[in-house]
């Protein structure tokens, strides 16, 4: 497989104003891809820039107390266990199918054995973290190949 650098470090949040305040003005990054739908449903995220890697927040909306929402929600249900903060690390790959192939044969739990939609447009697989040492690893395909 080929991976082309780190596209993105994922930060779950339970208050995506404040992390976006934090990310932003104190920290002086570059806020940008505030996206309020998800192919899912539910997921608010934004983007902030660092280089050429963008940390990813994301926030789901989960209304107050609904532990069933929680339940079947996966950045809720993560926040509700272990709180906010890093949640993944997605790589950049030049092509998916042959990152999920790649990954398979070297003995890597894939989670999605089929690429699915993710942001920005692009086409995501995330790996089991049982096979890669506790990180929750996806592979990213941009539409722009970059």
């Amino acid at each position: 497989m080929r991976i082309l650098g780190i596209d993105h470090i994922g930060i779950a949040s339970g208050d995506l104003t404040k992390h976006v305040e934090i990310f932003g003005d104190k920290l002086g990054l570059e806020v940008h891809d505030i996206e309020e739908k998800d192919p899912y449903g539910g997921l608010r995220s934004a983007f902030a820039r660092v280089g050429d890697t963008d940390f990813e927040i994301l926030e789901d909306r989960v209304p107050d107390g609904d532990q069933k929402v929680i339940d079947q929600r996966d950045i809720a249900k993560f926040v509700a266990r272990r709180g906010q903060g890093l949640h993944h690390i997605a790589l950049r790959v030049a092509d998916l199918e042959e990152a999920i192939r790649d990954a398979k044969a070297a003995g890597l739990t894939v989670i999605d054995e089929t690429p699915r939609p993710g942001a920005r447009g692009s086409k995501i697989a995330f790996l089991h973290p049982r096979s890669t040492g506790g990180v929750l690893i996806h592979f990213v395909e941009r539409p722009d190949g970059g």
